[in-house]
């Protein structure tokens, strides 16, 4: 069954991800886009994670993570490939109704890390409830290269409009419209 999109700010939230190697990373590279209070736990942390640490804001702690760790955060990512070691992350972050994801083991995630487009203040989000990631992946550059030229520029039209005018109707119809002949002229896909 479909899980529900549900998307959240996580600006300044307390995050957590446990394990610094190359699943860690990629996870880490998407989350940075969304100014988490993030820190990374492990004790041996990916030198791209470190780079990424000197252009975001994030902490990393150079040590073998405690089930403590998981305690008053927003959400909780486990990348590590100790099975029994996600395991132990994920009931203790369902004991406290913790949000956790460990990484390649949809039976110990609460949600799904989804593959994303992020331009601006666009955000897709794909998935596919765990069951194909690289389904998602491949998605996700596929429907990258199909984003129209001058969205970010609709998205602003779309948002001084909705600041400017009264809620009704009129404004309503005036930002379906906008929207409908933005898209017109797109060639539609064909499914089956």
């Amino acid at each position: 069954m479909a899980l529900f999109p549900m998307f959240v700010d996580l600006k300044d939230q307390n995050c957590v991800v446990i394990g610094a190697g190359e699943v860690a990373l990629r996870k880490i590279e998407q989350l940075v886009k969304f100014s988490p209070a993030l820190s990374i736990i492990a004790p041996e942390i990916h030198p791209e994670i470190r780079a990424l640490a000197k252009e975001y804001p994030m902490t990393l702690i150079d040590r073998k993570y405690e089930l403590s760790d998981c305690e008053g955060r927003f959400l909780v990512i486990g990348a590590l490939d100790d099975l029994s070691e996600q395991e132990k992350i994920y009931h203790t972050c369902m004991m406290s109704k913790t949000p956790v994801n460990c990484v390649d083991s949809p039976a110990l995630c609460s949600f799904i890390f989804p593959a994303l487009i992020v331009e601006g203040d666009l955000c897709v989000g794909i998935n596919t409830t765990g069951k194909a990631p690289a389904v998602s992946s491949a998605l996700r550059k596929f429907l990258t290269s199909m984003i129209p030229a001058g969205i970010h520029d609709l998205i602003d039209e779309v948002h001084a409009i909705r600041q400017s005018e009264p809620v009704g109707k009129p404004r309503q119809e005036k930002i379906i419209q906008m929207c409908t002949e933005f898209f017109d002229g797109m060639i539609p896909l064909k499914r089956g």
